[in-house]
């Protein structure tokens, strides 16, 4: 079994923190390990299983786990499918003095998950299956956390911690919903949308597939479609490739980059393809629209 230890994992001693997006083909097998840090793992997609003191467990998208420093795990993806894990890898002494402030004056968070995060010694797995509208929601965290330290612009450390403390307030309310059932958490059509609209402005570049949408929020392709037009005035795919249009318009002006590279970056694989739905948006091709903001300014 191996040892993961803070130095090999963590930023530094005065950062330690880690954030890492895994994806397991089928079958493989993430070697048994331990850690000397807190694990939040989040599975993004796919199935599998998790083994954890030597026993094993099913996970699938919507797991989360935590697992303490020193405790023997390791995953293993379905046949037939893939794993997507989000890892956050910490030491307690990264938020214990905001966690603990936070605690004193938010009687809503639950110990479920702050009370690892305050022990010395921990002897805790916690395990909580978020919803299709939950799902989408921890995904955008998830993003924002590893963008922030990938990026490592000016500030990263403050606003790691900041929304690090917003993913527990997150998941406490989520896991008190589930103690507290009388209490329903039902989300409105409105807001399932522009959850969906946010998550498609997030990962336009993508390829992202009408049928990956209606999973995500739970919904079959036929309800989901008559609701996202009745809700936005346009399909999917047409919101879309609007987003990709006007990232690609940015691009165009503001860097150097070949048309063909610019096609790419906003998720358009085929060039004619970009061409088309381009000049159909904008009213001309790509080269012209730079030419003629170029000679404007």
């Amino acid at each position: 079994m191996s040892l993961y230890t803070n130095e090999e994992w963590l930023e530094s001693s005065e950062f330690s923190f880690c954030t890492t997006l895994y994806s397991f083909y089928e079958c493989e097998i993430k070697e048994p390990h331990s850690h000397e840090f807190i694990e939040i793992a989040y599975i993004a997609g796919g199935s599998g299983t998790h083994e954890y003191r030597g026993h094993w467990y099913p996970i699938s998208t919507g797991d989360v786990l935590v697992i303490e420093p020193n405790i023997e795990h390791s995953y293993q993806s379905n046949k037939n499918d893939n794993l997507l894990v989000y890892n956050i890898l910490m030491q307690p002494s990264l938020l214990s003095s905001e966690l603990e402030a936070l605690f004193k004056v938010t009687s809503f968070i639950d110990f479920f998950f702050l009370e690892p995060f305050l022990r010395k010694y921990v002897d805790f797995q916690s395990f909580l299956k978020l919803n299709p509208h939950e799902h989408i929601d921890m995904q955008f965290r998830l993003n924002r956390i590893l963008k922030e330290f990938e990026e490592k612009e000016m500030g990263y450390r403050i606003t790691i911690k900041t929304l690090l403390i917003e993913m527990f307030i997150f998941l406490s309310r989520c896991y008190d919903r589930r103690i507290h059932k009388s209490m329903a958490y039902l989300t409105s059509e409105e807001e399932i949308i522009r959850r969906i609209c946010e998550f498609i402005e997030l990962h336009h570049a993508q390829p992202l597939t009408l049928s990956q949408i209606c999973q995500l929020c739970g919904m079959s392709t036929s309800a989901f479609s008559n609701k996202f037009k009745q809700k936005v005035g346009q399909t999917f795919v047409e919101f879309r490739n609007n987003i990709r249009i006007k990232v690609a318009k940015e691009l165009l002006l503001k860097t150097d980059d070949k048309i063909i590279e610019i096609a790419t970056k906003t998720g358009f694989d085929d060039l004619s393809f970009f061409n088309r739905t381009f000049k159909q948006e904008s009213g001309m091709s790509p080269g012209d629209f730079r030419k003629n903001h170029l000679v404007m300014k």
